[in-house]
């Protein structure tokens, strides 16, 4: 560690504790302005390494519901929940304010966990943990065969690209190199194909009764597996790059070779015998949920929601890090989305001491990583019926204003926020970036909008530190993100204040390149998955307006079993098959409604760029 890095450290350390103090004892003297010391001080404390990036289901993740908590009984919200964090059954009494739900938080090694292979009559068995570890995608059992290489194990004939021509794997084990091919220019039209996950699924069809994945670099396998648990029928490892090369030395091949010429190819007198188990791990976490009452005999009993998400990554394991180092490391999460929290705690003390007509919901979210979990579980188990819900804005990831750009997602939700908004930004001034409905945007507001709430989302853009351990506070621009809370204080203000309630219309359906369970596809279906269902198969909280999937028929509740001539358990096996088409076909979906299997056609369409 380099000297000014030491004292950059303790700096920052001094200065959060100095921010926090003079936060408290602000707020005891009754100051409820917005201000960017106190928004700084919050991401301080949130995006501490006490709180471990508050993974969904994790210590870290708990101690930030109590620090929110506490920072609302401080402010003086009206609890609506339990003050059970841990009890999945505790009634909504109001005895505090958390709405607990069990989550899913990833995978673990079990014991029975082997690897050998024997070459030319001599035996080697690698470690668990040390030299492979079983990926998510492995199924609990053993599987032995003779070893094949099938170069980045990719059978994708509409991107164009074929590892399995003319290569005989069924009754064998396969090995593959991690990743896609490189592409020197254009789009990597084989993402979709990369995961292990993917691969296995491709060798399980050629017929190959297990997969080994080689690490393209050598890093520590981590204990704990990222991402969810879902048994492709055969074991599937990943083996270090280290182990590869004395497996590869001992069947006369060289690893750097076949990253150079990774064409497929059988490694004579090579037999596998491999076994894997992966125990799936659940966790408890909570929604944070305070009121505001409104002020109004009559409007109080309509509510505006104002939400942020508090959760991320943990140490990564949870999955969607984009982090390449070799050691475990936090990922603090200080934008994504300490920001939006501190910005919802902010508006808490604001509007503590300054309410409105009517009464606003106060919502930090959890298990949003996870996909949208927190906000899924309270629209499905609303504290306060979802009529009464007036509308929901949404803060995630407000802390990096650059070049004072503001996009504001959900504008088409309802007619009334285009004019509000330019009128607002009249005195604001921010260069505005005001996207349609949709249902895109990847956070919490899409929960609300497929409830046809209308929602606004606030975002300051993405970086290159984004889903990294580098996502910490002293990147945040405090002054920025004071700007936006005190913009989204004037809308809150405005429709909680008018004489009528704002009303809902229809978001214009445009397909995306980002955002949802297609990414990286080039076709466009327009399903809204429901994440936050454990269900066998895909559930649907709802479909796009004008899209392939409300012409076909599809709607909320539906469960996609079968995509075409793929089965669908979940929606891994959904992706897959989407990419078994092109715009243009027309393929029978069958779903699961009202307890019986109905089918529909469905023609595909081309997503724009």
């Amino acid at each position: 560690m380099r000297p000014f890095r030491v004292i950059g450290v303790w700096f920052g350390l001094a200065l959060g504790l100095l921010l926090t103090l003079s936060a408290y004892s602000d707020v005891r003297k009754g100051s409820a302005g917005i201000h960017s010391w106190r928004i700084w001080s919050h991401i301080f404390t949130l995006a501490s390494e006490e709180f471990e990036g508050r993974g969904s289901g994790t210590k870290g993740n708990e101690l930030a519901a109590y620090y929110i908590a506490e920072r609302f009984a401080e402010y003086g919200l009206k609890p609506i929940g339990t003050s059970r964090y841990h009890d999945l059954q505790a009634p909504m009494d109001g005895s505090g304010y958390f709405q607990p739900f069990r989550v899913y938080v990833g995978a673990e090694a079990g014991k029975a966990n082997r690897l050998e292979v024997d070459v030319n009559g001599k035996r080697l068995t690698f470690k668990v943990r040390e030299d492979f570890m079983p990926d998510a995608a492995a199924t609990t059992g053993g599987a032995k065969g003779e070893l094949v290489f099938a170069g980045y194990g990719i059978h994708a004939s509409l991107a164009g690209h074929e590892d399995y021509t003319g290569l005989d794997v069924k009754g064998k084990a396969v090995l593959v190199l991690e990743g896609t091919p490189p592409v020197t220019e254009g789009p990597n039209l084989l993402r979709a194909y990369q995961s292990a996950r993917a691969k296995a699924r491709t060798a399980k069809e050629q017929g190959a009764v297990a997969l080994i994945v080689i690490q393209k670099e050598d890093s520590p396998l981590p204990s704990f597996i990222g991402g969810r648990s879902t048994d492709t029928g055969i074991p599937v490892v990943i083996l270090r790059r280290k182990a590869a090369e004395k497996l590869l030395g001992a069947c006369g091949a060289s690893l750097d070779e076949l990253w150079q010429n990774p064409e497929a190819r059988p490694l004579p007198n090579a037999q596998v015998s491999v076994q894997t188990e992966v125990v799936q791990k659940y966790g408890e976490t909570a929604n944070i949920i305070g009121v505001v009452e409104g002020t109004d005999p009559k409007l109080k009993d309509e509510y505006i929601i104002i939400g942020a998400h508090m959760d991320h990554l943990g140490w990564g394991y949870q999955g969607g890090s984009m982090y390449t180092g070799k050691l475990p490391a936090i990922h603090y999460g200080a934008d994504d989305n300490a920001s939006g929290t501190a910005g919802l705690l902010e508006l808490a003390q604001y509007f503590a001491a300054n309410p409105t007509k009517r009464s606003l919901i106060f919502m930090a979210f959890s298990g949003e990583e996870l996909g949208l979990l927190g906000s899924a579980h309270y629209t499905r188990n609303p504290i306060i019926p979802l009529e009464k819900t007036v509308a929901m804005l949404n803060m995630d990831m407000i802390g990096r204003l650059r070049d004072n750009q503001l996009s504001v997602i959900g504008v088409d939700s309802s007619p009334a926020w285009s004019p509000l908004l330019d009128e607002l930004n009249a005195e604001a001034g921010f260069n505005l970036a005001t996207g349609g409905g949709g249902f895109g945007g990847g956070s919490d507001h899409a929960s609300f909008l497929a409830k046809r709430i209308p929602v606004l989302f606030f975002f300051t853009g993405m970086h290159r530190e984004y889903h990294t351990p580098a996502d910490k506070p002293e990147l945040i621009n405090a002054a920025g993100e004071a700007r936006v809370v005190r913009f989204v204080a004037g809308i809150a203000e405005r429709i909680a204040n008018a004489p009528e309630r704002i009303t809902y219309s229809e978001p214009r359906a445009t397909p995306r390149r980002t955002g949802g369970p297609e990414r990286g596809v080039r076709t466009y279906v327009g399903t809204i998955p429901d994440y936050s269902e454990d269900v066998k198969g895909l559930r649907l909280s709802g479909v796009r307006e004008g899209s392939p999937a409300q012409k076909a028929g599809l709607r909320a509740g539906d469960v996609i079993v079968r995509f075409g001539n793929y089965k669908v358990e979940n929606i891994y096996d959904y992706m897959d098959a989407l990419n078994r088409y092109k715009p243009g076909d027309t393929v029978t979906v069958a779903v699961l409604r009202n307890g019986r299997e109905i089918e529909v056609q469905l023609t595909l369409e081309a997503r724009a760029e």
